[in-house]
């Protein structure tokens, strides 16, 4: 299969050089860059032809596709792929090929570190041309899993959750640490601890069976006790924090309705 670049940056060459090892041919790569491109990946052709390309990548800024797609018209035989977690595959449809989303949940460092992580990382694909870009995916050594197109956005928003949100929780609490008297860098390598085990218990036993803490002992004094000592705005984040939280305390049976109901009753 013959693939070109519109666009080929962090996320871009990697995935090229990924392709390029297992059998796949590289075309055309079209950007400010593209010598540069073809010369980290070690195949292509700067800014040429996509008119002999199967598939072309857009592998552009997510702000940048919809202007991209109506700059490169390809024929219907062809297939447009895009890299976004957020845009849908029909932003490629000014194209006039047929589209696909191939999201890869991951961050990219340098390419030679990339690329080694391929293997065993998941893309999310969906559009009409979803059965290309999980074949795609599979050649990278990829695990392929589809989700819809008219969901996309939520999916990126559960992505954001996962992967942004979480820093920025972490960094709340390290401050929290800092607050109580504990040194900067005690506090980061501590939580940093703390925050491991839960996601390994997580991958281990699934998310409320993993659960600890005071919700899922159901300590209403406890929990009383942390909304009093924070500030304003770190109750606000709370609050709603806890509430998603009781849910997987009750689903593990080790929270009654009654003692939720006092928690609750605290907000």
């Amino acid at each position: 299969m013959k693939i070109g670049f519109v666009g080929c940056g962090s996320a871009g060459r990697p995935l090229a050089v990924g392709w390029r090892d297992a059998g796949h041919e590289i075309g055309a790569i079209i950007t400010g860059s593209a010598a540069e491109a073809v010369a980290v990946i070690g195949a292509g052709t700067a800014n040429g032809t996509l008119d002999d390309a199967d598939v072309v990548v857009f592998a552009t800024p997510d702000d940048a596709l919809a202007g991209a797609a109506s700059q490169h018209r390809l024929r219907k035989d062809q297939v447009a792929v895009h890299l976004s977690g957020s845009h849908p595959s029909t932003v490629l449809a000014p194209t006039g090929a047929r589209t696909a989303g191939l999201h890869p949940l991951r961050a990219f460092a340098s390419v030679q570190v990339s690329v080694a992580g391929l293997s065993g990382t998941y893309f999310f694909v969906e559009g009409e041309a979803a059965d290309v870009a999980e074949s795609l995916a599979r050649d990278l050594g990829g695990i392929a899993a589809r989700i819809t197109t008219e969901q996309k956005a939520l999916y990126h928003a559960g992505a954001s959750m996962a992967a942004n949100y979480i820093v920025a929780l972490f960094a709340r609490a390290c401050g929290m640490f800092e607050d109580a008297g504990v040194e900067p860098e005690a506090a980061s390598a501590a939580l940093m601890g703390l925050a491991r085990g839960a996601l390994n218990n997580v991958e281990q036993v699934g998310p409320a069976k993993g659960l600890t803490g005071p919700v899922a002992r159901g300590e209403v004094d406890v929990i009383e006790a942390h909304l009093a000592a924070v500030d304003e705005k770190t109750r606000a984040l709370m609050v709603p924090l806890i509430e998603a939280t009781i849910p997987l305390a009750i689903q593990k049976g080790t929270l009654s309705d009654e003692a939720a109901a006092r928690i609750r009753a605290l907000y």
